[in-house]
């Protein structure tokens, strides 16, 4: 018993300092994006009274205009170091999020989500960094994995408070919903403050160069990453009003499909993403993903049409192909991400990477909508294809590279 939960402590707690800082701000900072994405669009909606049209354009528009400052923050990072500019974007970003509370029209809360769009581009972008600062090869996907794993249950937590704040339903509660995620973003910055300050792989004398978007094989693989994102999108958009709509499931499935992949994540991320430092075996992660995607994508489309036990028991199949995919894809994205980029701007790469997630995210939602919701099950057939060429595409993109560089074995 003893020696179990020796074990369950050095898989749960890292033995490195540094990761456990960058845990615990992790930690902080995502139970507060569980609070928040959980009730904005409730609140903001049902109590400040902006269309649901209005709050969808205006987060759209938040995500288009950060994305352009993705690759600037990486420049920084290899310029200055990314703590402290990481420290300084959160605590901008907690500062405009408790001004929220006091938004009762569309353009103050469109101002808003655009400056913490583009703080939290900034963080996001500092944090990968860090990340690859702090490791090499296999030691940057596990160190990922293992921040996966803990975002994963900070958002559940904060998910869960969330909704005990739905159940009351008064504007006070939902403000200080509000402004709790806020002082999240404090509190993260002031841990991220403690962790070591990693010295800039560029001079300050040294003119800008953009190397990172003079990779073509790196561009290509951030395209293609951003293909694969899309499935991601499909668990908050297209699987919600898929099951609701057109399939005879009760409405609460939803959240079952959710606990799913949740409980899926935290538990199996770092445990599959063992041996993927090596980019040939993330490259064939990465195709083993697409098939899986591809093959959850199917299963969904079969759900329709069926009774209710039937299309109950083929959701829960297809959510869990779909963890596998989403697990395997993850681990073998972090490797190609950090295997292909150039060490000295590490910063600069990981900034043109993360545009793969804000493009999918972006103009994922009406995608995925059209392709599940208005061509209906004719169009999971075409993403299955989508995801599952994407993976192909993916690897011998890869391994291409690698086989003029040194032999690999698959």
């Amino acid at each position: 018993m003893q020696m179990n939960l020796e074990r369950l402590r050095k898989v749960a707690i890292p033995d490195r300092p540094e990761l456990r800082v960058l845990a615990l701000s992790t930690l902080i900072n995502t139970f507060g994006n569980g609070l928040f994405m959980t009730i904005e669009v409730i609140y903001f909606t049902t109590v400040v009274g902006l269309s649901p049209s209005k709050v969808a354009l205006a987060l759209s528009i938040a995500g288009g205009i950060s994305l352009l400052f993705s690759v600037p923050a990486g420049h920084l990072s290899d310029r200055y170091g990314p703590r402290n500019i990481g420290a300084i974007s959160y605590i901008f970003e907690g500062m405009f999020l408790s001004c929220l509370v006091f938004v009762h029209s569309y353009l103050p809360f469109l101002f808003i989500n655009i400056i913490c769009g583009i703080t939290g581009t900034v963080g996001q972008t500092m944090r990968m960094a860090t990340i690859s600062k702090l490791g090499t090869g296999e030691e940057r996907v596990n160190i990922r994995a293992y921040q996966r794993t803990v975002t994963n249950f900070g958002i559940a937590l904060g998910s869960v408070i969330a909704g005990i704040a739905l159940g009351i339903n008064t504007k006070s509660v939902y403000q200080g919903m509000l402004l709790a995620n806020a002082l999240t973003f404090i509190l993260s910055s002031l841990v991220f403050l403690k962790l070591p300050f990693i010295a800039p792989t560029v001079e300050k004398s040294e003119p800008l160069s953009f190397e990172a978007l003079k990779d073509r094989r790196f561009l290509g693989a951030t395209v293609l990453n951003g293909f694969m994102s899309l499935h991601f999108v499909l668990q908050g958009v297209a699987i919600p009003l898929w099951i609701v709509n057109e399939t005879n499931a009760p409405r609460w499935w939803v959240s079952v499909i959710m606990v799913i992949n949740t409980i899926g994540v935290v538990l199996f991320q770092i445990r599959v993403s063992r041996g993927s430092g090596d980019i040939a075996v993330g490259a064939l992660q990465f195709r083993r993903a697409g098939f899986a995607v591809a093959g959850a994508c199917l299963l969904y489309a079969l759900a329709a049409g069926v009774s209710t036990i039937l299309a109950c028991s083929i959701l829960v199949l297809a959510m869990c192909a779909h963890v596998f995919g989403e697990l395997v894809g993850s681990a073998g994205s972090w490797s190609i991400g950090f295997g292909l980029a150039d060490e000295k701007h590490q910063g600069q790469y990981q900034g043109v990477y993360s545009l793969s997630w804000g493009v999918g995210g972006t103009i994922g939602p009406a995608f995925v909508t059209a392709m599940a919701i208005t061509i209906g099950q004719l169009g999971w057939v075409y993403m299955a294809i989508l995801f599952a060429t994407t993976g192909l595409v993916m690897y011998r993109l890869v391994m291409k590279r690698w086989l003029v560089e040194q032999p690999v074995t698959k």
